[in-house]
């Protein structure tokens, strides 16, 4: 009897399943150009999905043969290889959507066990949404920016104020001082005595805030570079932001049970964003963490429990 032998090649089969996203991140000897390319596709998939390459290529600046280029480097095999790769995504990602309403994620009828899994069904969509949002070449910038700052003053109000909170606390203990002025008044007292030493963030989902526009002119006067994070249109004051990082942008700005999508979201990147700061003075932080954890914690710890 003659036996058949089937080879199964793992290779191929991660190629083929792996999303877009992957395939850059793990793409080799892209060029600046190209991760531009990628980023630009990344932030915008429905734009990429129904052009032609011309049409693309146009879009972001480049030659025709630039974008060939990347579709092979990425292991495609050419521009239709990755229409067809974006569309299969879009699809997957409206049908994940269409599973939670992320302004009303649960109904009058839900118990408390069905209640959790449809937040954690609105994490999971907001973080990930969050993830696509993300330009890591922006995201590096602004972080640098951060990092060489010696204060870091963050403007918002509501509840971004959790986040803006957080994040202090975290830089606190990599000795980092974070101010985070909740008054109307404190803030633009904050944006008065502020030089060109500090950085500043804007934390706001719409943008639309009314403190906002006075709290950008005064810092733009003293030239102070600000980071806004908020969503997708929230840059409604592009010639006084140096960087933008945008978050999920789902939710209702009124129509709504509460803030579950934008808080997560606005956490997540401000968790990103310490990560990438601590990370540019890795060794230090851990040190100095070492250095502080006696003098910080008061507990009575034992050996066995740490």
């Amino acid at each position: 009897m003659r036996k058949f032998v089937i080879c199964y090649d793992k290779e191929k089969e991660r190629d083929e399943t792996m999303d877009l996203e992957h395939r850059i991140r793990m793409a080799e000897g892209l060029t600046p150009l190209e991760a531009e390319i990628g980023s630009f596709i990344l932030r915008n998939p429905m734009t990429a999905e129904n052009a032609s390459i011309i049409e693309l290529a146009d879009e972001i600046h480049v030659s025709k043969s630039a974008v060939y280029r990347f579709c092979r480097k990425i292991g495609l095999k050419g521009f239709n290889d990755l229409k067809v790769l974006l569309a299969k995504e879009l699809t997957e990602k409206k049908e994940n959507i269409e599973m939670i309403d992320v302004n009303y994620p649960f109904n009058r009828e839900d118990g408390p066990q069905v209640i959790a899994d449809k937040l954690l069904k609105l994490y999971e969509t907001a973080v990930h949404d969050t993830n696509r949002c993300i330009d890591a070449m922006e995201l590096q910038r602004a972080a640098r920016m951060l990092h060489h700052a010696s204060v870091i003053d963050i403007y918002t109000h509501a509840h971004n104020l959790n986040a803006a909170e957080n994040f202090q606390d975290k830089m606190l203990t990599i000795g980092r001082t974070v101010n985070c002025p909740k008054s109307f008044y404190k803030q633009r007292s904050a944006a008065l005595a502020a030089d060109q030493s500090h950085g500043a963030i804007v934390l706001s989902y719409s943008g639309k805030a009314t403190y906002i526009p006075p709290i950008l002119k005064a810092l733009y006067q003293k030239k102070i570079p600000v980071v806004l994070i908020g969503r997708y249109g929230s840059n409604l004051y592009p010639q006084y932001i140096t960087h933008a990082l945008y978050i999920s942008g789902r939710e209702n700005l009124r129509d709504r049970i509460s803030q579950f999508s934008s808080y997560i979201s606005m956490q997540y990147m401000m968790d990103v964003l310490f990560g990438c700061i601590y990370n540019m003075d890795r060794e230090k932080n851990i040190e100095y963490l070492k250095n502080a954890i006696d003098f910080m914690d008061d507990r009575q710890v034992e050996e066995e429990d740490r």
